[in-house]
């Protein structure tokens, strides 16, 4: 049996080129935080938004053929996927975070912000190393969402191009959701406290969305295997 991580190895082998775009994409946002600006790190939480679809674009005939002759299973492409998804997103959000607090050091006004397109921050008082990382939670929520709502469609069959708008959606959406909810929360100031408890209210709401959305994925990833094991057919096409 195929473990995860084999699983993974054999997904990221076949899609390196659209990792190792994604991780070039961080070194860039990252160089330019540095001597420019950190505007650049706009771009990563779209881009990882639309990771499900990138990668889903990429499963033709041929790549099938090539995983059946490696003996891996459509199952183990459901599980290598959504590992390499998991971390590149990971590297994508936390690239954001570290660009915006690398601007910050180098005495220059952040562009970005820390979150998912929607920025949150803090009261005035409190210090970017405390917002930033609530913002990078406030990512992960985010994606989270993206993830349950179209990686089943990107992963058991080849995504049609209304899957790069519908992802943009489901992203602006939750994006803007999160806004509302966390948004004032953050910058509320209790009894002149600073913003610092609610600071550390906003993050406790979302390690636990993280949390509950976390295990709906692990469930969510299970029902897709097993709708291929049911025979659902993939309509994936043949490259010229």
């Amino acid at each position: 049996m195929t473990t995860t991580r084999q699983a993974f190895i054999a997904d990221l082998r076949l899609n390196s080129g659209r990792f190792g775009t994604s991780m070039l994409l961080c070194v860039l946002s990252l160089a330019a935080a540095a001597v420019l600006t950190d505007a650049l790190t706009t771009v990563l939480p779209i881009w990882a938004a639309l990771a499900w679809y990138r990668y889903g674009r990429a499963d033709t005939l041929e790549r099938e053929e090539l995983r059946a002759g490696l003996g891996l299973s459509r199952a183990d492409r459901v599980r290598g996927r959504s590992a390499v998804i998991a971390v590149e997103t990971t590297a994508l959000i936390v690239t954001a975070a570290a660009a915006t607090l690398l601007s910050t050091a180098v005495g220059r006004e952040p562009v970005s912000g820390a979150g998912p397109t929607f920025t949150v921050s803090g009261a005035p008082s409190l210090s970017p190393l405390l917002v930033v990382p609530v913002g990078t939670l406030y990512s992960g929520t985010v994606m989270l969402v993206v993830a349950i709502f179209v990686g089943g469609e990107c992963v058991t069959r080849r995504p049609g191009r209304g899957m790069l708008l519908t992802s943009l959606a489901v992203y602006f959406c939750a994006g803007l959701l999160g806004a509302v909810v966390i948004g004032p929360l953050m910058t509320f100031d209790v009894l002149g406290s600073g913003g610092g408890p609610s600071l550390i209210a906003a993050a406790a709401i979302l390690v636990l969305a993280i949390v509950l959305l976390s295990l709906l994925l692990r469930r969510r990833v299970r029902a897709w295997i097993a709708q291929l094991d049911s025979g659902l057919p993939t309509h994936l096409a043949v490259t010229a």
